[in-house]
């Protein structure tokens, strides 16, 4: 039995941010000490290789919420090396979201769109092993079915959160940032194309 329980209504389903921070909020605290922990250790190893391991290793953090919700896996640190099998997939994936998204933020509209639009990449580049433009496509589907403007207003939200997560605070942030992102998909995973 899933530790989230999805949403979705009968038809179309429909982004609920409310009913995504509160099933965010309860895995993060469930699961504190290994996602912190596993946190630490992707950012320490991400800053070490000077980028190179983070996209892995922040997929390796989304795989483990992924196996929580889906399957109530109870996460351990290690678990953030669990998609080191797709290296170059992930690597790629990081590169082309942050040149892309980056680039688009210097209008900031434009990279709160793009993030919207994107905002289950990685979500769906580990629970499908789909490659990155298909999950690029299938992510931008997701999003306009299932109400584009709420992803727009989440992914607000979420650079909020971020943005309150400045050094040691980060820490705690991004667990929960991809915990909601993770609970999001989880609950739309029916609006996918």
């Amino acid at each position: 039995m899933s530790t989230i329980e999805s949403s979705q209504t009968l038809g179309k389903p429909v982004i609920d941010i409310g009913h995504v921070f509160k099933g965010a909020g309860r895995v993060f605290l469930d699961d504190v000490v290994p996602l912190l922990l596993a946190t630490l250790l992707a950012a320490l190893l991400s800053i070490v290789t000077v980028g190179i391991l983070a996209g892995p290793l922040f997929a390796g953090l989304c795989n483990m919420m992924i196996g929580r919700v889906r399957d109530d896996k109870q996460p351990e640190v290690g678990d953030v090396f669990s998609c080191m099998d797709r290296f170059w997939s992930f690597l790629g994936a990081a590169l082309v979201l942050v040149v892309t998204i980056g680039l688009a933020s210097t209008t900031i509209v434009g990279g709160i769109l793009l993030g919207a639009i994107w905002l289950y990449v990685f979500p769906l580049m580990v629970d499908r092993r789909i490659g990155l433009w298909e999950a690029m496509r299938t992510s931008k589907d997701m999003v306009v079915r299932a109400g584009f403007w709420e992803h727009v207003v989440l992914v607000i939200l979420l650079a909020a959160v971020n943005a309150l997560g400045r050094g040691p605070l980060a820490l705690l942030t991004i667990p929960f940032t991809v915990a909601l992102t993770v609970v999001a998909y989880w609950d739309l995973k029916g609006a996918a194309v």
